[in-house]
């Protein structure tokens, strides 16, 4: 709902014009280091700490699995950090160095640069390798998995699939304001998504647990 909330935001604000300025850069979904950006991060930090607590409880030092079910939280703590401090734009500019003349100028992304390819492709790959690595552990929970999947798709879609097409749109026209709201809206949705499914794998097999064991033994 907040989710919504935003977005809906986003665009009466668009409307408004320059007129609103201050309430355009507290809430514009483009804009960094606002109400959307830390709305983000602390979802993905509620996301990394659900899923640290899920690791600490099942973490063993005889089985290798679980040294990597340690790197579950670490990632969305990343998208956490990332959310304010930016790093993949900084990442974006460090990787036009490899354009010809190391310049967006020319190319086809010129907006964007080509950090999607040299980054978001190869995250996308490693994440799926490291969910079916880990996927004993949601063996108790295929709805948890299911949500963090699904989560993960829609904000990865608007992450690397809709912000490419910024390449393509006039700045600040209709259009523009479509494919920013989109893309904010995915990943904002995506988030919340994967945050249900971390605290539904929590519920089925942490806590849910213990409070069972409690009230059978009478402890």
């Amino acid at each position: 709902m907040i989710d919504l909330a935003l977005g809906v935001a986003h665009i009466l604000i668009y409307r408004a014009g320059a007129a609103n300025w201050k309430l355009a850069f507290i809430l514009d979904l483009d804009k960094e280091s606002n109400i959307p950006s830390w709305y983000s991060s602390i979802q993905w930090f509620s996301v990394a700490a659900l899923l640290g607590l899920f690791a600490f409880h099942n973490f063993s030092f005889s089985q290798r699995k679980s040294w990597l079910l340690m790197m579950l939280p670490t990632v969305f703590l990343a998208f956490s950090m990332d959310e304010v401090a930016q790093v993949h734009e900084w990442l974006g500019t460090e990787s036009d160095r490899f354009l010809p003349d190391a310049s967006r100028k020319n190319i086809l992304f010129s907006r964007t640069g080509i950090w999607m390819f040299l980054i978001g492709v190869p995250f996308l790959a490693l994440f799926i390798a490291l969910i079916l690595s880990l996927r004993t552990y949601f063996r108790g929970a295929p709805g948890a998995l299911v949500k963090m999947l699904l989560g993960m798709a829609i904000f990865l879609a608007g992450a690397i699939g809709i912000e490419t097409l910024a390449n393509f749109v006039v700045p600040r026209s209709l259009y523009f304001m479509i494919q920013v709201f989109s893309e904010e809206l995915c990943e904002m949705l995506g988030s919340t998504i994967v945050l249900w499914g971390s605290y539904e794998l929590l519920y089925r097999h942490g806590f849910a647990y213990r409070l069972d064991k409690v009230e059978t033994t009478g402890e």
